[in-house]
This record gives structure tokens, sequence and C-alpha cells, in this order.
């Protein structure tokens, strides 16, 4: 049952890194926002709905997980590197509900009525730049984790193709020799077939003779009675 994968697996598994993503990039933008901003509120909920969307997500790649385990639909290197990358994403999953109410906090704290003077506000500005450098620094190493674990997912799908494409191969291999062997024996079986008529054409033949062979004998001995009578 190996040779082709019949579960969802890596579609489902692109989605939640899609969305863990877009959850990163919404939380970033978020952290740069004034708690009072309209943006501020629309980021929260997007980011409120997104968890829970990928925590449905990540149940859901689990049960697939587990019927590629049940059904033994894909090899056992496969399995366990999904269980590996299994294991990531919850990890991550759990680091952005962390960060999510972590900077909820910050910013209820910042924004309340002993913190939110106008000169706590100018002051944070002042004190943005590095912050924003800081962020950008952030999420441009983010950026190139995500594309090293793009990266490893590429290349475990081409090394899982290679698979494929050699368990395919050997398949095809099979079958030749399979039609060989059958090719083979149906020459054989032809040419007993053609022994055995020729054999039966012999025996007719003799089996008609002998009649011709009667005849003459008779008449042999006939002449010979004619002829001394």
């Amino acid at each position: 049952m190996a040779l082709v994968d019949h579960d969802s697996w890596d579609i489902e598994y692109e989605g939640c890194e899609r969305l863990r993503h877009q959850l990163l990039v919404h939380l970033n933008q978020r952290q740069q926002l004034n708690p009072n901003d309209a943006k501020y509120l629309q980021l929260t909920a997007s980011v409120k709905s997104g968890l829970e969307q990928l925590g449905k997500d990540v149940k859901h790649l689990k049960v697939v997980l587990d019927n590629a385990v049940t059904w033994e639909t894909s090899p056992a290197e496969e399995i366990e590197q999904r269980r590996i990358d299994f294991d990531r994403l919850t990890f991550q999953l759990r680091e952005i509900n962390e960060k999510f109410v972590k900077s909820s906090r910050s910013n209820v704290l910042a924004a309340s009525p002993g913190v939110s003077s106008p000169s706590v506000w100018q002051n944070q500005d002042q004190g943005n730049r590095p912050t924003d450098v800081d962020t950008l620094k952030l999420r441009q190493a983010e950026m190139l984790e995500n594309q090293n674990r793009g990266l490893d997912a590429l290349s475990a799908t081409l090394s899982r193709q290679r698979i494929l494409a050699t368990q395919l191969g050997n398949e095809v291999e099979d079958q030749n020799n399979i039609l060989d062997n059958l090719a083979d024996a149906m020459d054989r079986v032809e040419n007993g077939v053609q022994r055995e008529t020729q054999s039966i054409g012999q025996v007719y033949r003799r089996d008609s003779t002998w009649r011709y062979w009667l005849v003459i004998i008779a008449l042999f001995v006939a002449i010979i009675v004619v002829i001394f009578v």
C-alpha cells in the first residue's frame, strides 16, 4: 500500500504553516499600534480567530497523522518526519499563544490611566526607533527561519517524490518481468500445440493409408486366383 500517498497531510500542513506565518505578521504589526486604535482592535480580533482556527487545524492534522500510522499509507521514515513536524508546529502554536497573551497584558498596562499620559506617549515615541530596529531584526530572523523551514519541507517533499519514483520504477520493472515470463510461457504453449498438431496429422495419415494397402493386396490375390484357375 505504499506507492501512493492517500492522505492529505501535505496540504493541511502547508495550510497550518501559512496561517502561523500570518499570525506572526499580525502580532508584529499589532505591537506597533496604540491599543486604542481601530487597527489594533481589528488585528486583535484577527489574531484571536486565527489562533482558534490554527488550533482546530492542528487537531485535525493529528487525526491525519494517526490515520497514516493506523493504515500504513506512508513509509516509516515519512511517518517519523511527520511526527517531528507536528511536534514543532504544536510548540510554535503554544509560543504564539503565549506571545499574544503577554503582548495583550503589556498593552493593557500601557493603556491604563496612570500610564497613558501624553508625556509618556511622547517618551515612548522618542524611544520607538531602537525598538523598531529590534522588531525589524526579529521579523527578519523569523522570515529567515520560515524560509529555512520551507526549504526543509521542500527537501523532504523532493526526497519523498524520489522514493516514490524509485518504488514506481521497481514496480514497472517487476511488471515487465511478469509480462516477459508470460510471453515465454505462451511461446512454449504455442510450440507444444504445433507439435501435437503435427503428431495428430501423422497419425491421421497413417490411419488413412492402410485401406489402400488392403485393396491392393485383395486385387493381387484376385489376379493370382484368376490366372491359376
